[in-house]
């Protein structure tokens, strides 16, 4: 083991060859750590740059090196080192020698010298030049996550500009390799700022290739935010309009080009971005009409915003089928983007356009505060979520294909008492908006039908203990209807009761015939096990928030035959429901949700409208307003005195622990598009 050498100043680095390594190190890495897609990234191979003072043999190795004869380079170098006796000179020649078998790709012997290099001379003026060389060598073996170390402490402690460049561009191909791409461009980045001008060029490609073929959507946008106003930030935007517009989403293609052009008004593809804002102007004027989505497509509620438009561009394309149907675009307005705005932009936008109809928006909030603007500018708003009662109060143009609270009430009294003839029910919900709006609808339908509440109690949403209601219930009933019995196993004749001195076990026999929970999955699940606990096992009736993966998830076999009500049922048989769901999963990759298919009636019912001869918004108003077989997912339907959907809700059950449609009690199951019941 040699000792270490003292350490020397840098004036005489440069005189022994402080610029050894980069020994063109595109050429020691080359292609073996080349992407297909980088290729042309890839820089041409170089000569090894140092200094003519050193020692012959040296100085023979390095001009066998850099005729790309490094085979007969080795002898000379393992020659060297066996006679040296001085630590002069012999960094470089580990170094060369490292260098010499990378390029012969003995790269296990290569990590050798050059380990032998960073343990003998720790403070060498070549040892930042090994590392990377041993970085190199770790790479082409596949120890990704060995190099990476060493070309961090590189780039962070390499006085040399080039050493640094060519660590940061090693590292950004082998966070690629390990598909880390956000942290690959980073460092090509900082390349980049090591580099004059016009020399940024490889790295440039490198990154750009990277963000338009590699990159998923996610890391797009956060590269997007993380270079604000900047390069890569442009290249973000352009591959999110291209994607946007390979998938036909408009509105989303527009915002960022519009968001582009603010940022980036002088680059070169802002022609190219005026030109395709250009073209949806020009499609919106040259169709027979317009339909104006209006819903929250940003921030929070986007998904839900977005499942609803995709049932509105489903329900225009599949128009398009339909012979002798009139052209009709869709201009997108997002409710979330400016709300200070939205009022007047969607004025300006209706103003301009004169839509068929407005689809939205989706809140209720949202629907009250553009309520006015339909009746002032006489053009039909079908609000796909919105769960007011009676949208008819807020105006006359104003219509609802959501599944309402009334509706789910209805359902599930009109089912639980006319269906299965139960008369007589309880009631626990929890005490929120939804539990407490649902329970005093229910029984209100209840009562309508001659039918009683025995009692109601309500719970916190928090909770997971429901003794303190089930009890207060039970004592309820058992003041009433219910009784408490002995087992019928218990009984004995006479002669045998004064030999036995053990009183008789009872059991509750409830005075009611269901229980209805507006509860949500879990909740259900939770409170099914304590009533069997207290004896009570009657069915339970629920509404939509039942359907969750919770309900099974944590379900037992108290709750097997419970039946709740939805507005939507993906698995269902019908066939315009299959044929919707088949579409969406063609065209979205994923499963349609209640908003998408609450969007999809809307739109169809505005085209239905114009089918029938409707050639503007007020016409299409009075079809919705008159109409009673509209075409529905549920089957026909019409609008009632609010303004909503009297849409049929699909009835779902426990069953075998899955949800399944609901039987009818003569055994047949109903269709989600059978005719709904008499709507008071």
């Amino acid at each position: 083991m040699h000792p270490s050498p003292p350490t020397r100043p840098a004036t005489e680095a440069t005189s022994r060859g402080i610029l050894l390594l980069p020994l063109a190190l595109s050429v020691l890495l080359g292609a073996a750590f080349s992407e297909p897609s980088l290729a042309q990234a890839q820089e041409p191979q170089g000569r090894v740059q140092t200094s003519k003072r050193l020692p012959p043999r040296l100085a023979e190795a390095k001009r066998l090196i850099d005729a790309q004869r490094p085979g007969a380079a080795i002898p000379v170098l393992k020659n060297f080192i066996r006679r040296s006796s001085a630590t002069r000179h012999l960094d470089e020649a580990y170094l060369l020698l490292g260098a010499a078998l990378t390029r012969t790709n003995a790269q296990e012997e290569a990590i050798t010298y050059l380990d032998k290099l960073l343990s003998e001379f720790p403070k060498s003026d070549v040892s930042d030049r090994a590392q990377l060389l041993l970085a190199g060598a770790h790479a082409k073996l596949g120890n990704v996550d060995t190099a990476l170390p060493l070309l961090a402490e590189v780039r962070s402690l390499s006085p040399d500009p080039q050493t640094r460049r060519e660590a940061l561009r090693l590292t950004g191909r082998l966070l690629t390799r390990k598909g880390d791409f956000l942290r690959a461009i980073q460092a090509w980045k900082e390349e980049m700022d090591l580099l004059p001008e016009e020399q940024q060029a490889a790295p440039r490609e490198r990154i750009r290739q990277v963000i338009m073929e590699k990159l998923k959507r996610k890391d797009v946008l956060r590269l997007r935010g993380t270079y604000p106003g900047t390069f890569p930030s442009d290249l973000a935007m352009i591959r999110l309009i291209k994607d946007h517009l390979s998938r036909k989403e408009h509105h989303l293609a527009e915002r960022h080009i519009h968001l582009f052009l603010e940022q980036f008004p002088l680059h070169e593809y802002a022609g190219t971005a005026k030109e395709l804002l250009q073209s949806f102007r020009t499609a919106l004027h040259e169709s027979d009409f317009v339909v104006v989505a209006v819903l929250p497509l940003s921030r929070r509620l986007s998904p839900f915003g977005t499942e609803a438009l995709r049932g509105i561009q489903l329900a225009l394309d599949k128009a398009k089928e339909i012979v002798d149907m009139p052209s009709i675009a869709l201009a997108v307005k997002d409710t979330e983007s400016d709300k200070i705005l939205l009022r007047s932009e969607l004025r300006e936008l209706i103003g301009e356009h004169r839509p068929l109809a407005v689809i939205g928006p989706m809140r209720s909030h949202t629907v009250q505060q553009l309520a006015d603007l339909a009746e002032e500018t006489e053009t039909p708003f079908l609000t796909p979520a919105a769960t007011l009662p009676n949208v008819r109060l807020l105006g006359n143009f104003l219509f609802s294909t959501a599944m309402t609270y009334r509706l789910q009430a209805r359902r599930v009294a009109d089912y639980a008492m006319n269906g299965m003839g139960y008369y007589r029910f309880c009631i626990l919900y929890p005490d929120t908006f939804y539990g407490r709006e649902l329970s005093r609808l229910f029984a209100q339908e209840v009562r309508q039908r001659a039918g009683g509440i025995i009692a109601a109690e309500s719970y916190k949403d928090t909770s997971t203990d429901f003794g303190v209601q089930i009890r207060r219930l039970k004592a309820i009933d058992l003041a009433g209807e219910g009784v408490m019995a002995a087992l019928e196993s218990d009984l004995k004749p006479e002669s045998e009761k004064a030999m036995d001195q053990a009183p008789p076990r009872l059991t509750y026999s409830p005075g009611f015939d269901a229980i209805f929970v507006p509860a949500t999955g879990k909740e259900v699940a939770l409170l099914s096990t304590q009533l069997l606990f207290y004896d009570i096992t009657v069915p339970l009736f629920g509404t939509d928030a039942w359907n969750s993966p919770d309900l099974l998830r944590l379900a037992d076999p108290s709750l097997e035959g419970s039946v709740f009500v939805d507005g939507f049922y993906v698995d269902s048989l019908d066939r315009d429901v299959q044929d919707f769901v088949d579409r969406y999963r063609q065209r979205f990759r994923t499963s349609p949700s209640l908003f998408a298919a609450q969007a999809y009636d809307a739109t169809r019912l505005v085209l239905e409208a114009v089918r029938r001869g409707a050639t503007s918004a007020r016409e299409v108003e009075t079809q919705l307003r008159n109409a009673r077989d509209l075409p529905t997912l549920g089957g026909p339907a019409g609008f009632d005195t609010g303004g909503v959907l009297n849409r049929q809700l699909v009835v779902l059950q426990v069953k075998q622990g899955k949800i399944v449609p609901a039987e009818h009690p003569n055994g047949q199951t109903p269709a989600q598009g059978e005719e709904p019941p008499d709507v008071r």
